[in-house]
């Protein structure tokens, strides 16, 4: 059993899939692997003119359901927000949905400073909006272990893509992914699907299970906090 947390299946809104078909083939290539909980994550991205609402997106994903054998599989509706100074106020507004419950998938800016990220964190965190930083390894300037370190004990949670611990990302990122692996760092990693990429998570899953162990394949794979939280 897997969860997924992050993907891009809903058509029509950003980048992600292009039409019901092609969300289809890959919920159900990713329940074949195992992954029976996927959370539906359209970008709310202004300036890519990625807005649409929480009830566009809902009747999209109502649509997307009514399509599905959802006998061994279940889907849920949420956001990855792209950080601004506005983003609090989206929050408050409802202009964005949640994983679950206080807890919202968040990305930066790729050349984002530490400082800032810090303090993007402390923002959400005093509002008790618990931020889950979407795809931590693309962050130019955070390559220090204390500054991970540092954000989880403010309250953060860490996301790493699938196909970056497979390698897609290079060498020193695969490295800088199992470094923060070691030390505890990571909380979920997911799919980040855009496109079908054929075992994916069932390959993630594996490698963790070699490099590392069961346990650690089952906490970062099937992380069950979004939906027991």
């Amino acid at each position: 059993m897997m969860i997924d947390i992050h993907t891009h299946l809903l058509p029509f809104v950003d980048d992600g899939v292009r039409d019901y078909d092609e969300a289809i083939q890959i919920i159900n290539d990713l329940s074949k692997q195992g992954v029976n909980d996927i959370f539906i994550t359209p970008h709310y991205y202004k300036l890519r003119n990625y807005i649409s609402s929480p009830e566009e997106n809902k009747q999209i994903f109502d649509t997307l359901k009514s399509k599905l054998d959802m006998n061994d599989i279940r889907l849920y509706l949420a956001n990855e927000i792209k950080y601004t100074k506005d983003t609090l106020k989206d929050i408050e507004d409802k202009r964005v949905l949640a994983l679950f419950k206080n807890l919202y998938l968040v990305e930066f800016s790729t050349d984002i400073s530490v400082y800032e990220l810090s303090e993007a964190i402390f923002n959400m965190i005093v509002k008790k909006y618990i931020p889950i930083i979407a795809h931590v390894e693309r962050y130019e300037n955070l390559n220090k272990i204390e500054d991970v370190k540092a954000f989880k004990k403010m309250g953060a949670l860490i996301q790493v893509n699938a196909t970056s611990l497979l390698g897609s990302r290079g060498l020193r990122t695969k490295k800088w992914i199992k470094k923060l692996i070691k030390e505890d760092l990571v909380d979920f990693v997911s799919s980040d699907s855009h496109r079908i990429h054929e075992n994916l998570m069932k390959d993630a899953y594996q490698y963790l299970e070699k490099k590392f162990s069961k346990e650690c394949a089952e906490k970062l794979m099937n992380n069950q906090i979004v939906i027991q939280a």
